[in-house]
């Protein structure tokens, strides 16, 4: 019996896991509506490795994770681009309204929210409740490449805190504000779309993937994941709280008690802890290391991780701060390099010029040392 006539057990690589069916099942459906999904969701699909001497982790169709069952990657037709597709959590999660939200509102500057494209509604209904598919830019990591310098470290804290304070300013908690709910645009930063599960690869499997450099190619950040997320009236003048232990961030100091919390001081010490542990502490579970050049962050971080809630600065508070230390930071520290503090400083060192030719070549460019998404032709007409 050949390997096309055995038969497909739904934990082998070549069957549709239970978790993509709702994909396949839509394919149609989607690409009626103007949104292509990878090879492995099209009617009749056969994996392309079987009946070969290929491994099916070395094939495009041989791609899938769990993550997939509510969130997959598709092209839309009428331009080609690269997009993300949702199915969000039913109530009694905030989702979808906060989803409607943001997609219904006018441009503005501080809105580091992922883009919303589309709100699509499922034609049948849905058991557990998921009847809508969001429609959103596709986005990648934003720990890769690393970062080079003080200004690419500059240029994503202020992203990001005028992010969360713009949704603040909306009166929304975010309530998961941790390190894997930020993410970037892939472009300009790729040259060619990458693949959503394996980045080192391009997303049409044509070839390998790998991004270039922050400062030549700025880009921007953005807040995702709004299943946790809350819109509240504050008119009432009844405080915002929620249940304790919430999100994916464990070490909330508030979240050590059954004591309901404030959430929009929960955001401000996690978004401070991503800081933290990404940049100035490090976090050796996770093998990040504390960065060099960064001590000017450490009162703000440390003000924003305080264990009592109530003396954290509001991200108002956090956006003007930090303004003010991005204008007292000159041209030499901007263009320095924030390096592992693991390696011995006399590898730093000697790495070190090398590291100011480049540094030259932008200067003498006229290249920013604080990139500056917003002159990214990219974004001109995102």
């Amino acid at each position: 019996m050949s390997i096309l006539d055995q038969p497909i057990g739904p934990s082998k690589p070549e069957a549709i896991q239970d978790f993509e069916v709702f994909w396949r099942d839509h394919h149609d459906w989607l690409k009626d509506k103007g949104y292509h999904l990878r090879p492995r969701y099209r009617p009749g699909w056969v994996a392309s490795w079987l009946g070969t001497d290929e491994w099916s982790f070395r094939c495009e169709d041989g791609q899938y994770r769990g993550t997939m069952m509510y969130l997959m990657d598709a092209i839309r037709i009428a331009d080609g681009k690269p997009v993300m597709l949702r199915r969000p959590d039913p109530s009694p999660s905030h989702e979808l309204e906060i989803v409607q939200l943001l997609s219904s509102l006018p441009p503005e500057p501080r809105n580091h929210c992922v883009p919303i494209y589309d709100i699509l509604t499922i034609p049948e209904a849905n058991e557990d409740g998921r009847n809508h598919v969001f429609v959103m830019g596709f986005q990648v990591s934003w720990e890769k490449p690393d970062f080079k310098t003080v200004g690419e470290v500059v240029d994503f804290c202020s992203q990001v805190f005028e992010g969360l304070e713009y949704i603040h300013s909306l009166n929304i908690s975010h309530n998961d504000a941790k390190a894997n709910n930020i993410m970037m645009d892939w472009s300009p930063l790729y040259p060619h779309p990458p693949h959503s599960l394996r980045t080192s690869k391009r997303m049409d499997w044509s070839g390998p993937s790998k991004p270039r450099n922050r400062t030549l190619y700025p880009i921007k950040y953005h807040f995702i994941d709004w299943n946790l997320s809350r819109q509240w009236d504050l008119s009432t003048g009844i405080p915002p709280r929620l249940p304790s232990r919430y999100g994916g961030d464990s070490s909330v100091p508030e979240f050590k008690t059954s004591e309901f919390c404030d959430p929009f001081a929960v955001d401000v010490y996690c978004l401070g802890n991503v800081i933290r542990e990404k940049f100035t502490r490090g976090e050796p579970k996770f093998r990040y290391p504390p960065r060099r050049n960064v001590e000017f962050l450490e009162e703000l971080i440390a003000d924003m991780t305080q264990d009592d809630p109530a003396k954290r600065p509001k991200m108002s508070e956090v956006v003007s701060r930090f303004a003010e230390i991005r204008k007292s930071l000159s041209w030499w520290k901007l263009r320095s390099r924030v390096s592992d503090k693991r390696i011995p400083l006399i590898f730093h060192r000697l790495y070190s010029p090398f590291h100011w030719i480049k540094q030259l070549s932008y200067i003498v460019r006229r290249i920013p040392a604080i990139p500056d998404y917003t002159r990214n032709k990219a974004y001109a007409t995102a």
